[in-house]
């Protein structure tokens, strides 16, 4: 999460003669970066908060219910101006550090993938130790993995990728294995991203040269478009209609990998884009068919009852033994969400321990999953900064304005859109409109990020008292230090072996985390006025180059 722009600099070579990473100079820095990484500080507070006075199970099931007055007004305003927008704005940052280190150790000669992969193992076992001893929201372990991920898409094997999904996937197939399918799975798409960025192969089709990705969708389209007519003139096979939706689909890819294909240097904020708008939308479209194939359900059941075949019935059995499993799922998840606020507010730091332990152990394959779509914020950020954007953001303003002007109405504008459908997921209920509604927030998500970015970066441009909000950048200097210690200062303040005060009303959160942010903010400048780096970041900078760095200035 820190500020991956303060990699190197200097020459320097080791005892071999080789070129070594060293620490940026000051003048070298972005300083947009750190301003946006502090701003987005602020929002990731603002959120996590609420989770050191809920269930971190309940992450991503909407408004708590029972909220009025003040208490829903300020967890309205959280879960639809900030929630879900601050950390893809915090992805969006690691992909450009990525690309800043990226960039200059290219320019230098500098070895690259070792400085960088021990950054990464530091950045994991602060994310296990955080997540284990302080908070289990943790996002540091979830980036360690992204980031990973991010070096097979540029610079892996695709063959060696795929071969080792294959004995991983194996492997899964031992019971005691079967959670490491998600890193099969991982590899898989990940194989699938590096394809998509690093291929150049074309072939002609039907008269017209075209990526071969397009190439085989539109074979895909033509299938499925023989199959919708043979469905309108075939009442025996009719099923085959909802074909002709799925051929457009395949067009309307075609014709959008075809334009990625077009320039290779734009390849990663495209792909980036594409595949998470291409999830969420396709969740919002599941999830809406399912919510109107339950109502039409229910309303079909009460009219006269009409013979039932056999496959018939075997569709209601195995629908029925899906149903008990979903029931089975949720019923556990309840007893653990439960077991996690009796823990918080009458347990030991012992039981604690224990029951944020056991909670990684069963959970940690979620984050190899969620690494993925992290990877699409990084692969744009990554862009933002071999376009040279970022570096001359003042000759780039004009897009920075559109960003502005279209991304945040667009992207707020979705998720409160879907607010009017629910704002709170149902337990039990199938075909919970809830999940259409979320597609649409997470869809928004993406152009609120940007807008949010292009709106610092215009601030930062302005010569009037909107450009004051560079008084973030210490605060976005010492970021992971910062990170950290609103985990350490929420667990001393509101469970049992600390003050106690775990069930904040809502509005009283949003006035603790003000209350914070300004001494946090007050606190780095006077740190950085005497030391190079935050305390963290001290020592993350230490693993990362095998030797302790300047501290005081």
């Amino acid at each position: 999460m820190q500020n991956e722009i303060e990699f190197l600099s200097a020459d320097r070579s080791d005892s071999t003669g080789s070129q070594v990473l060293a620490p940026v100079a000051a003048p070298e820095r972005i300083a947009a970066l750190d301003v946006i990484r502090g701003f987005a500080l602020i929002g990731i507070f603002l959120m996590n908060i609420e989770f050191f006075n809920r269930p971190v199970g309940e992450l991503g099931e909407g408004m708590p219910a029972g909220l009025s007055g003040l208490n829903w007004l300020a967890s309205y305003g959280i879960a639809y101006l900030v929630a879900g927008k601050f950390w893809t704005i915090f992805s969006l940052l690691f992909g450009m550090g990525f690309a800043l280190m990226l960039t200059r150790s290219e320019a230098k000669s500098q070895d690259f993938v070792k400085p960088y992969l021990r950054r990464l193992a530091a950045l994991a076992i602060f994310g296990v130790l955080h997540h284990i001893l302080i908070w289990p929201g943790d996002i540091l372990f979830s980036y360690a993995i992204a980031a990973s991920g991010l070096l097979l898409i540029l610079f892996g094997n695709l063959r060696w990728i795929l071969l080792a999904a294959i004995v991983i996937g194996a492997l899964a197939a031992i019971p005691v294995l079967n959670q490491i399918g998600a890193v099969a799975m991982a590899l898989v798409l990940f194989a699938g991203i590096a394809f998509l960025l690093r291929t150049d192969r074309t072939v002609n089709f039907f008269g017209r040269t075209m990526p071969i990705v397009s190439a085989v969708l539109c074979v895909f389209a033509v299938l499925a478009g023989m199959l919708s007519v043979a469905g309108l003139l075939i009442p025996a096979i009719k099923d085959l209609r909802f074909a002709f939706t799925s051929a457009i689909l395949f067009l309307f890819l075609a014709y959008l990998f075809f334009r990625i294909g077009e320039s290779k240097e734009s390849r990663p904020w495209k792909v980036g884009s594409l595949l998470y708008s291409l999830l969420f939308i396709a969740m919002i479209a599941g999830t809406s068919a399912e919510y109107f194939s339950v109502r039409n359900t229910s309303a079909k059941s009460e009219q006269a009852t009409q013979v039932v075949s056999e496959k018939d019935k075997r569709k209601a059995e195995s629908a029925a033994e899906r149903h008990r499993k979903e029931v089975e799922q949720q019923q556990k998840k309840l007893a653990d969400n439960l077991l996690e606020v009796k823990v918080l507010t009458q347990g030991s730091y012992v039981d604690a321990l224990q029951f944020r332990a056991k909670e990684f152990a069963e959970n940690w394959a979620h984050v190899v999953i969620f690494s993925v779509l992290i990877n699409c914020m990084f692969l744009i950020g990554f862009w933002f900064v071999r376009s040279g954007i970022m570096e001359n953001t003042q000759d780039h303003l004009p897009m920075f304005k559109m960003l502005a002007l279209y991304g945040l109405p667009l992207g707020i504008g979705l998720g409160i859109a879907g607010s009017f459908i629910s704002t709170a997921q149902i337990h039990g209920f199938e075909g919970d409109p809830f999940y259409p509604a979320t597609g649409m927030l997470y869809l928004g998500n993406l152009p609120a990020c940007l807008g949010y970015v292009s709106l610092v970066v215009l601030m930062l441009n302005s010569t009037g008292k909107f450009s004051r909000i560079k008084i973030l950048a210490p605060y976005g200097r010492m970021a992971l230090t910062n990170y950290l210690s609103q985990s350490i200062i929420c667990s001393a303040v509101f469970y049992s072996y600390g003050l106690g005060y775990y069930g904040m009303q809502r509005a009283h959160q949003v006035v603790f985390v003000l209350i914070v942010v300004i001494l946090q903010l007050a606190f780095s400048h006077w740190w950085l006025s005497k030391f190079r780096y935050g305390p963290m970041e001290w020592l993350w900078r230490a693993v990362t180059y095998w030797k302790l760095p300047a501290f005081k200035i």
